[in-house]
């Protein structure tokens, strides 16, 4: 699937610029594909990156003078953590965030363990995870 990748300009919240990549040359469970942007102007931008059954994530981008290369990551819904694939060890990290107050997910993986979307991760997401790894799709 292809990489949407977007520039929003501080204090707007539609895309000034966009760009489409491919998904890119695959190594591991890993994907990797180059993408760009011409005459942007100097600015704060909120790069957002987008491909589909990911979770979206963003960066803050300050662009000046010089080029500015950003590296970005983003993981498959119910990918955890992060290693490119849906296994038991995702599902162990709900389980411990369910159950274990030190096993908190936070940040990106938080957004990425809610997997039905619903704003909170619970055992509809485990469940849904669990249902995954006996091949029921997440994607049905």
């Amino acid at each position: 699937d292809p990489v949407t990748i977007q520039l929003i300009e501080s204090g707007t919240t539609e895309a000034a610029y966009e760009v489409q990549v491919s998904g890119g040359t695959q190594s591991g469970n890993k994907f990797t594909a180059s993408y760009s942007f011409s005459d942007v102007p100097s600015g704060t931008y909120t790069m957002k990156v987008i491909k589909s059954k990911h979770v979206t994530r963003e960066y803050t981008v300050t662009v000046g003078a010089e080029n500015v290369t950003q590296d970005v990551e983003i993981w498959l819904l119910g990918d955890v953590n992060g290693d490119g694939t849906i296994n038991v060890k995702d599902k162990k990290l709900i389980f411990n965030h369910l159950n274990d107050p030190s096993g908190a997910l936070t940040g990106y993986a938080l957004d990425v363990g809610d997997v039905n979307r619903d704003g909170t991760i619970n055992v509809k997401d485990k469940k849904l995870i669990f249902n995954h790894l006996k091949g029921i799709s997440l994607w049905s």
